[in-house]
Protein backbone atom coordinates (compact mmCIF):
# COMPACT_ATOMS: atom_id res chain seq x y z
CA UNK A 1 0.00 0.00 0.00
CA UNK A 2 1.43 3.32 -0.96
CA UNK A 3 1.44 6.27 1.87
CA UNK A 4 -0.87 8.48 0.08
CA UNK A 5 -3.52 5.04 -0.29
CA UNK A 6 -2.22 4.61 3.53
CA UNK A 7 -3.15 8.69 4.49
CA UNK A 8 -6.69 7.80 2.66
CA UNK A 9 -7.36 4.69 4.94
CA UNK A 10 -6.45 6.27 8.38
CA UNK A 11 -8.27 9.56 7.15
CA UNK A 12 -11.62 7.33 6.21
CA UNK A 13 -10.81 5.48 9.84
CA UNK A 14 -11.39 8.87 12.01
CA UNK A 15 -14.39 9.78 10.24
CA UNK A 16 -15.63 6.56 11.25
CA UNK A 17 -14.80 7.45 14.77
CA UNK A 18 -15.74 10.33 14.79
CA UNK A 19 -19.42 9.47 13.49
CA UNK A 20 -19.62 6.40 15.90
CA UNK A 21 -18.75 8.88 18.93
CA UNK A 22 -21.84 10.78 17.74
CA UNK A 23 -24.15 8.36 17.71
CA UNK A 24 -23.17 7.39 21.30
CA UNK A 25 -24.32 11.04 22.43
CA UNK A 26 -27.59 10.75 24.09
CA UNK A 27 -29.12 12.96 21.55
CA UNK A 28 -28.16 12.88 17.93
CA UNK A 29 -29.95 12.80 14.45
CA UNK A 30 -28.69 11.41 11.38
CA UNK A 31 -29.48 10.75 8.16
CA UNK A 32 -29.26 7.96 5.76
CA UNK A 33 -30.19 7.63 2.34
CA UNK A 34 -31.11 4.39 2.05
CA UNK A 35 -30.23 2.14 -1.26
CA UNK A 36 -32.08 0.31 -4.30
CA UNK A 37 -35.07 2.29 -3.40
CA UNK A 38 -35.23 1.90 0.19
CA UNK A 39 -35.95 5.24 0.69
CA UNK A 40 -34.23 7.35 3.41
CA UNK A 41 -33.94 6.91 7.24
CA UNK A 42 -33.54 9.77 9.72
CA UNK A 43 -32.28 8.67 13.38
CA UNK A 44 -32.64 10.28 16.16
CA UNK A 45 -32.45 9.50 20.23
CA UNK A 46 -33.99 11.32 23.25
CA UNK A 47 -34.18 11.17 27.05
CA UNK A 48 -36.90 11.79 29.25
CA UNK A 49 -36.45 12.32 32.59
CA UNK A 50 -39.17 11.27 35.42
CA UNK A 51 -40.58 13.69 37.79
CA UNK A 52 -43.21 11.45 38.99
CA UNK A 53 -44.99 7.81 38.84
CA UNK A 54 -44.98 6.84 34.80
CA UNK A 55 -47.95 7.25 33.40
CA UNK A 56 -47.10 6.91 29.24
CA UNK A 57 -49.20 7.76 26.31
CA UNK A 58 -47.56 6.44 22.65
CA UNK A 59 -48.81 7.51 19.67
CA UNK A 60 -47.88 7.00 15.77
CA UNK A 61 -49.92 7.56 12.47
CA UNK A 62 -47.58 4.49 10.72
CA UNK A 63 -44.95 2.34 11.79
CA UNK A 64 -43.81 -0.18 14.69
CA UNK A 65 -43.69 0.10 18.28
CA UNK A 66 -41.03 -1.63 20.32
CA UNK A 67 -41.15 -1.66 24.33
CA UNK A 68 -38.77 -2.82 26.23
CA UNK A 69 -37.58 -2.35 30.20
CA UNK A 70 -34.79 -1.00 32.40
CA UNK A 71 -34.31 -0.03 36.20
CA UNK A 72 -33.90 3.54 35.32
CA UNK A 73 -36.68 6.17 36.30
CA UNK A 74 -36.42 7.88 32.95
CA UNK A 75 -37.33 7.22 29.04
CA UNK A 76 -34.70 6.22 26.18
CA UNK A 77 -36.36 7.14 22.95
CA UNK A 78 -34.74 6.12 20.13
CA UNK A 79 -36.56 7.15 16.67
CA UNK A 80 -36.32 5.98 13.42
CA UNK A 81 -38.01 8.10 10.75
CA UNK A 82 -38.02 6.39 6.92
CA UNK A 83 -39.58 7.95 3.87
CA UNK A 84 -38.90 8.04 0.11
CA UNK A 85 -36.70 11.27 0.97
CA UNK A 86 -34.59 12.78 3.63
CA UNK A 87 -36.80 15.96 3.30
CA UNK A 88 -40.06 13.62 3.37
CA UNK A 89 -38.57 11.97 6.70
CA UNK A 90 -38.03 15.27 8.20
CA UNK A 91 -41.51 15.80 8.05
CA UNK A 92 -42.34 13.50 10.65
CA UNK A 93 -42.88 15.03 13.81
CA UNK A 94 -42.25 13.36 17.15
CA UNK A 95 -43.43 15.57 20.06
CA UNK A 96 -42.73 14.66 23.52
CA UNK A 97 -43.65 16.25 27.07
CA UNK A 98 -43.79 15.15 30.85
CA UNK A 99 -45.21 16.56 33.93
CA UNK A 100 -45.35 15.02 37.19
CA UNK A 101 -44.85 11.35 35.32
CA UNK A 102 -47.26 12.08 32.73
CA UNK A 103 -45.41 11.06 29.73
CA UNK A 104 -46.93 11.65 26.03
CA UNK A 105 -45.28 10.79 22.48
CA UNK A 106 -46.76 11.76 19.80
CA UNK A 107 -45.79 11.11 16.35
CA UNK A 108 -47.43 13.17 13.17
CA UNK A 109 -46.92 14.05 9.53
CA UNK A 110 -47.95 16.60 7.72
CA UNK A 111 -47.78 16.68 4.04
CA UNK A 112 -45.81 19.69 2.55
CA UNK A 113 -47.81 21.84 0.56
CA UNK A 114 -49.00 20.65 -3.01
CA UNK A 115 -49.99 17.17 -3.94
CA UNK A 116 -47.76 14.72 -2.90
CA UNK A 117 -47.60 10.89 -4.17
CA UNK A 118 -45.98 8.27 -2.61
CA UNK A 119 -44.23 5.53 -5.20
CA UNK A 120 -41.91 4.48 -3.24
CA UNK A 121 -41.59 4.34 0.48
CA UNK A 122 -44.59 5.77 2.61
CA UNK A 123 -43.44 7.83 5.70
CA UNK A 124 -43.63 5.91 8.49
CA UNK A 125 -41.90 5.98 12.00
CA UNK A 126 -40.75 3.33 14.31
CA UNK A 127 -39.93 3.53 18.09
CA UNK A 128 -38.36 2.01 20.47
CA UNK A 129 -39.16 2.82 23.54
CA UNK A 130 -37.40 1.57 26.68
CA UNK A 131 -39.12 2.85 30.07
CA UNK A 132 -39.07 1.42 34.01
CA UNK A 133 -40.38 -2.20 34.10
CA UNK A 134 -43.77 -1.11 36.38
CA UNK A 135 -45.88 1.44 34.85
CA UNK A 136 -49.36 2.50 33.62
CA UNK A 137 -48.95 2.30 29.50
CA UNK A 138 -51.25 3.13 26.47
CA UNK A 139 -49.47 2.50 22.81
CA UNK A 140 -51.42 2.84 19.60
CA UNK A 141 -50.22 2.78 16.36
CA UNK A 142 -52.48 3.05 12.93
CA UNK A 143 -50.51 0.82 10.83
CA UNK A 144 -47.91 -1.39 12.13
CA UNK A 145 -46.55 -3.64 14.50
CA UNK A 146 -46.55 -3.45 18.62
CA UNK A 147 -44.14 -5.66 20.60
CA UNK A 148 -43.70 -5.53 24.38
CA UNK A 149 -41.64 -7.85 26.70
CA UNK A 150 -40.66 -7.69 30.23
CA UNK A 151 -43.45 -4.77 31.77
CA UNK A 152 -45.85 -5.00 34.42
CA UNK A 153 -48.71 -2.55 35.49
CA UNK A 154 -51.72 -1.80 33.27
CA UNK A 155 -50.74 -2.13 30.02
CA UNK A 156 -53.51 -1.35 26.80
CA UNK A 157 -51.72 -1.59 23.07
CA UNK A 158 -53.37 -1.16 20.16
CA UNK A 159 -53.23 -1.19 16.68
CA UNK A 160 -55.57 -0.62 13.58
CA UNK A 161 -53.56 -2.94 10.85
CA UNK A 162 -50.55 -4.98 12.33
CA UNK A 163 -49.85 -7.75 15.09
CA UNK A 164 -48.88 -7.82 18.79
CA UNK A 165 -46.69 -10.06 20.54
CA UNK A 166 -46.35 -10.12 24.15
CA UNK A 167 -43.30 -11.87 26.61
CA UNK A 168 -43.08 -11.24 30.18
CA UNK A 169 -46.07 -9.12 30.71
CA UNK A 170 -47.45 -9.02 33.68
CA UNK A 171 -51.09 -7.29 35.22
CA UNK A 172 -54.25 -5.52 33.57
CA UNK A 173 -53.60 -6.33 30.03
CA UNK A 174 -56.02 -5.10 27.16
CA UNK A 175 -55.25 -5.89 23.56
CA UNK A 176 -57.28 -4.36 20.67
CA UNK A 177 -56.09 -4.93 16.91
CA UNK A 178 -58.66 -4.30 14.12
CA UNK A 179 -56.40 -6.65 11.65
CA UNK A 180 -53.46 -8.43 13.61
CA UNK A 181 -52.59 -11.57 15.06
CA UNK A 182 -51.53 -11.60 18.92
CA UNK A 183 -49.23 -13.81 20.23
CA UNK A 184 -48.32 -13.76 23.76
CA UNK A 185 -46.11 -15.66 26.32
CA UNK A 186 -45.14 -15.40 29.90
CA UNK A 187 -48.46 -13.49 30.74
CA UNK A 188 -49.83 -12.75 34.62
CA UNK A 189 -53.15 -11.04 35.51
CA UNK A 190 -56.32 -9.96 33.71
CA UNK A 191 -56.10 -10.12 30.04
CA UNK A 192 -58.57 -9.36 27.37
CA UNK A 193 -57.57 -9.65 23.76
CA UNK A 194 -59.68 -8.56 20.49
CA UNK A 195 -58.64 -8.85 16.69
CA UNK A 196 -61.13 -8.16 14.11
CA UNK A 197 -58.64 -10.66 11.89
CA UNK A 198 -56.17 -12.70 12.76
CA UNK A 199 -55.03 -15.55 15.21
CA UNK A 200 -54.78 -15.27 18.86
CA UNK A 201 -52.16 -17.45 20.49
CA UNK A 202 -51.39 -17.15 24.19
CA UNK A 203 -49.81 -18.36 27.29
CA UNK A 204 -50.08 -17.37 30.64
CA UNK A 205 -51.18 -17.28 34.14
CA UNK A 206 -54.54 -16.09 34.03
CA UNK A 207 -56.74 -14.12 36.45
CA UNK A 208 -59.46 -13.13 33.97
CA UNK A 209 -59.91 -13.81 30.29
CA UNK A 210 -61.19 -12.78 27.20
CA UNK A 211 -60.11 -12.65 23.67
CA UNK A 212 -61.87 -12.83 20.90
CA UNK A 213 -61.05 -12.87 17.24
CA UNK A 214 -63.13 -12.07 14.34
CA UNK A 215 -61.65 -14.24 12.00
CA UNK A 216 -59.08 -16.93 12.95
CA UNK A 217 -58.13 -19.74 15.68
CA UNK A 218 -57.46 -19.36 19.08
CA UNK A 219 -55.24 -20.80 21.39
CA UNK A 220 -54.82 -20.70 24.54
CA UNK A 221 -52.66 -22.17 27.44
CA UNK A 222 -53.34 -21.32 30.92
CA UNK A 223 -50.24 -22.58 33.06
CA UNK A 224 -50.58 -23.54 37.17
CA UNK A 225 -51.29 -20.91 39.18
CA UNK A 226 -54.36 -19.85 36.76
CA UNK A 227 -57.65 -19.28 38.79
CA UNK A 228 -61.17 -17.91 38.11
CA UNK A 229 -61.92 -14.65 39.44
CA UNK A 230 -64.77 -13.82 37.04
CA UNK A 231 -66.05 -15.50 34.17
CA UNK A 232 -63.66 -16.50 31.22
CA UNK A 233 -64.92 -15.92 27.85
CA UNK A 234 -63.32 -17.34 24.97
CA UNK A 235 -64.33 -17.09 21.42
CA UNK A 236 -64.06 -16.98 17.05
CA UNK A 237 -66.64 -15.67 14.56
CA UNK A 238 -64.63 -18.50 12.17
CA UNK A 239 -61.82 -20.75 13.18
CA UNK A 240 -61.37 -23.43 15.78
CA UNK A 241 -60.81 -22.93 19.55
CA UNK A 242 -58.05 -24.78 21.67
CA UNK A 243 -58.22 -24.46 25.85
CA UNK A 244 -55.43 -26.26 27.82
CA UNK A 245 -56.34 -25.57 31.29
CA UNK A 246 -53.63 -26.76 34.40
CA UNK A 247 -54.54 -29.88 36.73
CA UNK A 248 -56.18 -27.66 39.58
CA UNK A 249 -58.19 -25.52 37.71
CA UNK A 250 -61.74 -25.21 38.47
CA UNK A 251 -64.82 -24.30 36.42
CA UNK A 252 -67.75 -24.85 34.62
CA UNK A 253 -67.74 -25.58 30.99
CA UNK A 254 -69.99 -23.83 28.74
CA UNK A 255 -68.99 -25.06 24.53
CA UNK A 256 -70.40 -24.60 21.45
CA UNK A 257 -69.74 -24.43 17.86
CA UNK A 258 -71.75 -23.82 15.16
CA UNK A 259 -70.51 -25.71 12.42
CA UNK A 260 -67.90 -28.11 13.79
CA UNK A 261 -66.78 -30.75 16.56
CA UNK A 262 -66.30 -30.59 19.96
CA UNK A 263 -63.36 -32.94 21.83
CA UNK A 264 -62.56 -33.17 25.49
CA UNK A 265 -60.00 -34.65 27.94
CA UNK A 266 -60.13 -34.22 31.76
CA UNK A 267 -63.71 -32.92 31.62
CA UNK A 268 -66.44 -34.48 33.43
CA UNK A 269 -69.00 -33.83 31.15
CA UNK A 270 -72.55 -33.13 32.09
CA UNK A 271 -74.79 -32.49 29.15
CA UNK A 272 -72.98 -33.82 25.80
CA UNK A 273 -75.59 -32.42 22.94
CA UNK A 274 -75.51 -35.00 19.42
CA UNK A 275 -74.75 -38.26 20.47
CA UNK A 276 -73.88 -40.44 18.01
CA UNK A 277 -72.96 -37.55 15.67
CA UNK A 278 -71.16 -34.11 16.01
CA UNK A 279 -70.69 -32.55 19.85
CA UNK A 280 -71.86 -29.31 18.93
CA UNK A 281 -72.77 -28.33 22.64
CA UNK A 282 -71.10 -29.37 25.41
CA UNK A 283 -71.40 -28.75 29.41
CA UNK A 284 -69.31 -29.51 31.84
CA UNK A 285 -66.73 -29.73 35.01
CA UNK A 286 -63.49 -29.48 35.77
CA UNK A 287 -62.29 -30.01 39.12
CA UNK A 288 -64.54 -28.49 41.88
CA UNK A 289 -66.55 -26.35 39.66
CA UNK A 290 -67.01 -22.63 39.95
CA UNK A 291 -66.97 -19.90 37.43
CA UNK A 292 -68.55 -20.05 34.17
CA UNK A 293 -65.60 -20.66 31.13
CA UNK A 294 -67.57 -20.25 27.67
CA UNK A 295 -66.31 -21.18 24.62
CA UNK A 296 -67.78 -20.17 20.83
CA UNK A 297 -67.24 -20.41 17.91
CA UNK A 298 -69.35 -20.01 14.84
CA UNK A 299 -67.10 -22.23 11.94
CA UNK A 300 -64.35 -24.79 13.81
CA UNK A 301 -63.84 -26.65 15.91
CA UNK A 302 -63.72 -26.65 19.88
CA UNK A 303 -60.66 -28.97 21.91
CA UNK A 304 -60.80 -28.38 25.44
CA UNK A 305 -57.93 -30.46 27.74
CA UNK A 306 -57.49 -30.61 31.55
CA UNK A 307 -54.42 -31.64 32.40
CA UNK A 308 -54.26 -35.04 34.65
Amino acid sequence: MTPKRLRRRMKSLALFLLASAALASAACTIDVQGMHGQGAVVREQRRISLTGAPNVTIRTFNGSIQLRSWDRNEILLDIERRAETAADAREIEVETSEAGGNVLIEAKYRERRGFVMHMGVSPGVRMTVTVPRTLNLEARTSDGSIDARDLSGRVELGTGDGSVRLQQVGGDISIRTGDGSVFARELDGMVEVTTGDGSVEMSGRFAGLRAHTGDGSVGIDALAGSTMQREWNVSSGDGGVTMRLPNDFNAEIDARTGDGAISTSGIAVTRPAGEGQRRRVVRGRVGTGGEVLTLRTGDGSIRIVARQ
